[in-house]
């Protein structure tokens, strides 16, 4: 897996908009960016990032005590060819990560291998690509969002990389919001460096808050 630029973006836009189930490219207010995940050289799939449209969430970001809406990451497209997918031609144990289930049955990971991939790099990449324009504020990512629309799967992805559900029930089993969307999250422990230790790839106008 490797961070994207500025034409693996576009590709990325074009791809989801034709092949995610959405069909919509990420909006660009959200201040996307790509991880682009290849096989020997060959583009096999993508995960995209950006912010969350609302700027508080109660019990996750936006309210005192808790990450800003500048501190949390949303995982808004997940994209792989179905090649690496159950049943395609790369999908295979020697090939792709998976599992065996309790049935003795080998399942392909990829996707959730993908997003631990993403959680492990995602602090120091969007920081490098976005970097603060208020560096007095908190800026470091603290909080990794996603949702799924149970009309087109039941979100084990999520699950299996130990998400915490978003929307729960009386007993914490997870439910869907408002939207009628599940929400999954993961919280990132606060790094140790500063937006001056590391390589800033796209400069910012730094400014005073008043």
């Amino acid at each position: 897996m490797r961070l994207g630029n500025a034409a693996d973006l576009a590709w990325a836009q074009d791809t989801v908009s034709r092949y995610h189930y959405l069909r919509q490219p990420v909006d660009p207010r959200a201040r996307p960016m790509v991880y682009v995940v290849e096989l020997n050289g060959w583009v096999a799939g993508l995960v995209m990032i950006g912010i969350p449209h609302a700027t508080r969430c109660r019990g996750w970001w936006g309210y005192p005590g808790l990450p800003t809406q500048w501190q949390v990451v949303d995982l808004c497209r997940i994209w792989l060819d179905p090649t690496l997918q159950a049943g395609g031609k790369a999908c295979r144990p020697e090939v792709v990560p998976g599992f065996v289930d309790r049935r003795g049955e080998w399942r392909p990971a990829v996707a959730s291998w993908a997003i631990e991939q993403v959680l492990r790099r995602v602090q120091r990449d969007r920081v490098s690509l976005w970097p603060p324009v208020y560096p007095e504020r908190p800026y470091h990512i603290r909080l990794a969002i996603s949702y799924h629309d149970p009309r087109f799967h039941r979100g084990t992805i999520y699950r299996a990389t130990r998400a915490l559900p978003m929307y729960t029930n009386d007993q914490g089993q997870a439910i869907p919001g408002p939207a009628g969307k599940f929400g999954w999250a993961w919280r990132l422990p606060e790094p140790h460096w500063g937006w001056q230790d590391i390589r800033i790839l796209r400069p910012r106008n730094l400014r005073l808050a008043l």
